[in-house]
């Protein structure tokens, strides 16, 4: 029989017993199976993983099996908070039930948003997806979907399980990365949310530096606004968001580390009119269209104090927003609009003399760049390199 390229969740479980109680056939009778169907189900987890994870003479696990195992308490734990307290005192018997793609069915659905597009995201037909996810919900006793019109979509207990569900599938992922560390084989991935402040000097930087040291390893850099790549990082989805920080996360699974802090100059093409003005007023800058950061940004914030100083007959023109970079160089390299960016993010545009800064002082437009990670959060070789190089260049920057 050809092992399968997902992990089963009893032979999870059954490791990590074994660890527990330093026995095969102990944690073979607390799984309810026999001895020489523990053996096999322990042999089909190394294959999987193409590790040895347990010395068989001693029945103690060797150093691929404690990463393995440490990698499948987070896991399971992972799974427990999805089921939720009132699976509580069932536990036992969901784990023995669930499977990869009852966790697979749920995490797809809720990131694709309907059992057709998280068939084509599993290469899976619809209806096995569909029979996996309603098994997921009887498995674990909780309603995890509702009809909406001629829609189905996840409940709030249904969101959360594909939250804690989706976690624990990148755990299994972060495992597969280690075990190759162990071997120095850094051929995992890391994946990066960027705001726009980071998406031209930062993180292409860094990336750039780990890429070299280790050909192998993927970088994905995903763009997005604030709200989607939080999302995604709670889910998950991305490992890291690298930005500017809000002043109030308000989020029990998250936290926030500054790196360095920046400050916002009013940007506009080099030749632009108020380049020959020695100093520049309120009034100049009410005479020019905007083009500003989306709404709740600290760009945007920053913009709001800046134009309460226009005068009351001369309201800022905003005709412009967008949280593209690409899209703001284009509008101010072809008309005398204005926007805020900092000098990090034109730093090329500068050099070449395409975009110039403006002389115009910005009263509390200093803010904070840093990182957004997951509480908990237990990064590989490769992800933990990242960071360390994040903090090692932004210490630069200030």
């Amino acid at each position: 029989m050809p092992t399968p390229n997902h992990p089963n969740i009893r032979h999870i479980r059954l490791l990590v017993a074994c660890a527990e109680t330093g026995s095969l056939t102990s944690a073979a009778a607390i799984l309810g199976i026999t001895q020489p169907a523990a053996s096999q189900a322990l042999r089909r987890l190394e294959e999987l993983l193409n590790a040895t994870l347990v010395e068989r003479d001693a029945m103690t696990l060797t150093a691929e099996g404690q990463i393995a195992q440490q990698r499948f308490r987070r896991l399971l734990g992972l799974i427990r908070q999805a089921c939720g307290p009132a699976a509580k005192a069932a536990i036992g018997v969901i784990e023995m039930r669930l499977t990869w793609p009852h966790l697979r069915a749920i995490a797809t659905f809720a990131e694709h948003g309907s059992f057709s597009a998280a068939a084509r995201m599993l290469e899976q037909s619809e209806p096995a997806v569909q029979r996996a996810a309603r098994e997921a919900e009887a498995v674990t006793g909780i309603s995890l979907f509702e009809n909406s019109g001629r829609n189905v979509r996840l409940t709030a207990a249904g969101l959360s399980a594909a939250r804690w569900f989706g976690l624990a599938i990148s755990e299994f992922e972060n495992l597969r990365d280690e075990l190759l560390e162990t071997r120095n084989h850094y051929a995992g991935r890391i994946s990066i949310g960027t705001l726009p402040l980071t998406r031209t000097f930062l993180v292409p930087d860094v990336v750039a530096l780990l890429a070299s040291r280790y050909p192998l390893a993927r970088f994905e850099i995903v763009e997005g606004s604030y709200g989607v790549l939080i999302d995604d990082l709670e889910r998950g989805r991305i490992d890291i968001l690298v930005g500017a920080l809000r002043r109030s996360l308000i989020s029990k699974t998250l936290h926030q580390e500054p790196l360095f802090d920046f400050d916002l100059s009013v940007v506009g093409r080099a030749n632009h009119p108020l380049t020959q003005r020695r100093e520049i007023t309120p009034d100049d800058l009410a005479n020019y269209p905007w083009v500003v950061a989306r709404r709740d940004t600290p760009s945007r914030e920053t913009f709001n104090t800046v134009a309460a100083t226009f005068p009351k007959d001369k309201p800022a023109r905003q005709s412009v927003e967008t949280g593209s970079l690409n899209a703001i160089r284009g509008v101010l390299l072809k008309s005398d609009h204005l926007a805020l960016l900092s000098r990090y993010q034109i730093r090329y545009e500068l050099e070449a003399g395409f975009l110039a800064a403006m002389d115009y002082p910005l009263p509390d437009s200093r803010r904070p760049v840093g990182v957004t990670l997951r509480r908990h959060w237990l990064p590989t070789a490769l992800q933990a390199e990242f960071l360390a190089l994040l903090r090692e260049h932004s210490a630069e920057l200030d």
